[in-house]
């Protein structure tokens, strides 16, 4: 019998083993670092676990993972200055500010990359991609959730429709409210119906843009008009004025309880009937009985109001140091994000059968996810290509929700501004006076506490003595000299 070597078998068993070795070098995922959004700068409890599932997902149909780490306002600050590594990066108008950042060069522009490498994603975005942009270059990628400012009462349905028969509007005035507190209140003496803490009432500042502090303002009912870009004191925001004077009113009659203007912590074990909350058109998120202790109507009462500071809520903008193949990676990841439903849910509500479940084309939320992934779903991607989340099984949200809201932009007020933002080095010493000045009265002006008209009076004095012309003046060359070099 002719004698076979074994030579040629174990040379043949060592090349496939390399084989499979640079085969699997090769396909081992870019994985990325993202820094995202945190309050706290502490993760979710289950934050690695959600993680390894969807890196399984992002793995096998792209080939990219990711590391999540959670920042802070004053972390992110910290490390983008000590140049720490990052691949992606959590950024809006209020956290780690996206136009400032881009301006000074931290994020890659994506411009010419975003169409050849994310197609989908550039589609998926379009036509909104001017949040993004800074002197038509794309620095980030916005993702996309409210984008305009709407504003709701979120009034007791079990007593006003239930016990009162009434029908309430899906929107109404400000004065409308008036009967409603009246109602509520000649039912019960004792209680306070329009029960506020020291803020006011929330989101009602959303009748102007805000240019310089909360005193020096746009309203925007005068976008599209000669005076849509002409900086005003607040107190000429009339439709903000108004909304004092009621609220005066009602403190007056007893609708407001009598401590608002100190009271630091709204006391939501009260049944108050009504309160109020940006949101936007469809929201469930206020309506479950068992978390409110009632049924609860959404009424709008302003907007939706769109500046590009409200629109830029959330965006995903990637390290300007980065490679050419880690941008692209992140980008392909982006683009999953936008056009994989159930990658997105993972990131977005955590693990399905225990932080949430599917129900009728919307997602419930678990009562564990609140103690293990209490993620707000903006941080990790777009709002509107995630399900939508329905109270419970009785209070389905409509699965179109998004495809709603965005056809209801097509009447919101549009700043003029086009995102200008105040220099804050300018005027130091004058701003900080003014802002002390406004404060001072603040709390008590938007609990009702004192006349607004008579209490503004004696502010407005204050303030031109402290040099509110002068700053005034200041913002508007700076607002006209951006405006000039936009065109």
């Amino acid at each position: 019998m002719k004698k076979i070597s074994r030579f040629p078998i174990l040379t043949t068993v060592i090349l496939a083993v390399l084989l499979l070795c640079v085969t699997g070098l090769a396909d081992e995922p870019i994985h990325l670092t993202w820094w995202a959004y945190s309050d706290s700068g502490d993760a979710p409890a289950a934050l690695n676990e959600v993680l390894a599932r969807a890196n399984a997902i992002s793995a096998e149909k792209i080939g990219v993972t990711v590391d999540m780490q959670m920042k802070t306002a004053s972390q992110v600050s910290l490390d983008l200055n000590t140049g720490e590594y990052y691949d992606m990066i959590f950024t809006c108008d209020w956290y780690n500010n996206f136009d400032t950042n881009a301006q000074r060069g931290y994020y890659y522009d994506i411009t010419d990359l975003i169409r050849t490498e994310a197609p989908a994603l550039y589609e998926a975005v379009d036509p909104w991609w001017d949040i993004g942009t800074i002197r038509d270059r794309i620095y980030g990628v916005p993702m996309l959730k409210d984008l305009g400012a709407e504003v709701f009462f979120r009034i007791n349905s079990d007593y006003y429709e239930g016990e009162k028969g009434l029908t309430l509007p899906e929107e109404m005035d400000f004065a409308d409210l008036e009967p409603l507190l009246k109602m509520y209140k000649e039912d019960h003496p004792t209680e306070y119906p329009l029960y506020l803490g020291y803020g006011g009432l929330l989101g009602m500042y959303q009748t102007h843009e805000r240019i310089v502090g909360s005193y020096l303002v746009i309203p925007y009912n005068r976008a599209g008009t000669p005076d849509g870009t002409r900086i005003v004191p607040v107190w000429e925001d009339e439709s903000y004025m108004e909304k004092l004077r009621y609220l005066h009113k009602w403190y007056e009659l007893g609708y407001i309880n009598p401590d608002a203007a100190t009271t630091e912590d709204m006391p939501y074990s009260l049944r108050n009937p009504i309160r109020s909350g940006t949101a936007w058109t469809g929201y469930k998120g206020w309506s479950n009985p068992d978390v409110v202790g009632f049924n609860v109507k959404l009424v709008r009462f302003i907007g939706p109001n769109m500046s590009r500071s409200t629109q830029q809520g959330s965006l995903i903008a990637i390290n300007a140091a980065a490679s050419e193949e880690r941008v692209k990676a992140c980008l392909r990841y982006m683009e999953l994000l936008y056009t994989d439903r159930t990658f997105r849910d993972v990131l977005a509500y955590g693990i399905e059968g225990r932080h949430f479940y599917y129900y009728k084309d919307t997602v419930i939320r678990t009562p564990l996810a609140s103690d293990e992934y209490a993620m707000d779903n903006f941080v990790t991607g777009p709002a509107i290509s995630a399900s939508v989340v329905s109270a419970n099984e009785q209070l389905l949200a409509d699965p179109d929700q998004w495809k709603n809201v965005y056809e209801g932009y097509k009447n919101a007020h549009i700043s003029d501004t086009q995102g200008f933002s105040f220099d804050a080095d300018v005027m130091e010493s004058e701003r900080s006076v003014l802002g002390a000045l406004w404060s001072n009265h603040l709390a008590e002006l938007v609990t009702g506490t004192i006349d607004p008209d008579t209490t503004i009076a004696r502010v407005r004095e204050e303030m031109e003595k402290a040099g509110l012309s002068k700053l005034q003046e200041e913002a508007q060359r700076q607002l006209d000299e951006y405006l000039e070099s936009r065109k």
